[in-house]
């Protein structure tokens, strides 16, 4: 049991600020979430983020961010180089209040979809977002700089104000699908659809029936496109909803399988200590120590 606590411990801690250059094609396979913020910027190569209802096919000079509390996962195209800064922090990296980051937050509170993609077109935004994620980068080389955290919080700050005056001021909603928007679109229809029944004694033949499709087909397209099958997205959906329901209520855990879509708590039980290596009740328990 000891080993299974650390192994939880290990997966959701989450650091309070990070930035990452990366070029490899390594990322998590499975859709995941925890606390805080991401921001993505593609300096190369190209990436799908798919989220519960929306699909962002990224590419050069596109900059994602969104809340990393969302049910999201990456998939990258393996013949492509995937090279990317990406940026993770959360709500207690400033330790106090910071006006642009609360209108940060609310920019993505009021949004329809609570993710953003912008795309760098004109060279003197290139040149500005360029020049602070250096600054952040080298900032975070050192960890023995004089004020490095006020710092790295200073250049951060710098790097909200620009996305969201880039939002207010250029932002144009059509780029929120990019690539083949008829494929976009379509992939976000079979997500929506899946979405409505995750939680039901689902049946792939009504899903097909709804959606016009060949139910292997449709099978097919859904692996191909997002990498996992049907079957293992609503799992991990409902993995994502238990964990929630957990952590935030203190409903018993039989009510919580019911709710999540199993039919008996034993089988809800099984699955969850497949997928996390621990039961729902260590998983709570060991949730309200921290």
């Amino acid at each position: 049991m000891v080993q299974n606590l650390q192994m939880l411990k290990k997966r959701v801690d989450v650091p309070e600020f990070t930035i990452q250059h990366k070029n490899d094609n390594k990322t998590i396979r499975d859709f995941h979430a925890h606390p805080g913020y991401e921001i993505v910027w593609v300096r190369n190569g190209e990436a799908k983020f798919i989220f519960e209802e929306k699909v962002y096919h990224v590419r050069k000079d596109d900059v994602l961010f969104f809340r990393s509390s969302d049910f999201h996962r990456v998939r990258l195209l393996e013949e492509a180089p995937y090279d990317r800064v990406m940026i993770m922090f959360t709500d207690a990296f400033y330790s106090f209040e910071q006006p642009i980051f609360t209108a940060f937050k609310q920019l993505l509170d009021h949004s329809t979809v609570p993710h953003r993609l912008l795309h760098l077109k004109r060279q003197w935004h290139e040149e500005t977002f360029h020049h602070i994620i250096h600054q952040l980068l080298k900032e975070d080389m050192n960890q023995h700089k004089w004020q490095q955290k006020n710092a790295l919080s200073l250049y951060l700050t710098e790097l909200l104000l620009f996305l969201g005056r880039e939002v207010h001021t250029t932002y144009d909603h059509s780029s929120a699908i990019t690539g083949n928007s008829n494929e976009i679109r379509l992939q976000e229809k079979i997500l929506r659809e899946i979405n409505l029944i995750w939680d039901t004694s689902w049946q792939l033949n009504e899903l097909a029936d709804k959606l016009h499709f060949n139910k292997y087909y449709l099978c097919h397209f859904f692996k191909k496109e997002f990498g996992l099958t049907i079957h293992q997205y609503i799992l991990e959906r409902r993995m994502y909803e238990a964990k929630k329901l957990l952590v935030e209520t203190t409903i018993p855990v039989t009510e919580i399988a019911a709710n999540v879509g199993f039919s008996t708590s034993s089988n809800f039980i099984r699955c969850f200590k497949q997928q996390l290596q621990i039961t729902p009740k260590q998983y709570r328990e060991e949730k309200r120590r921290e």
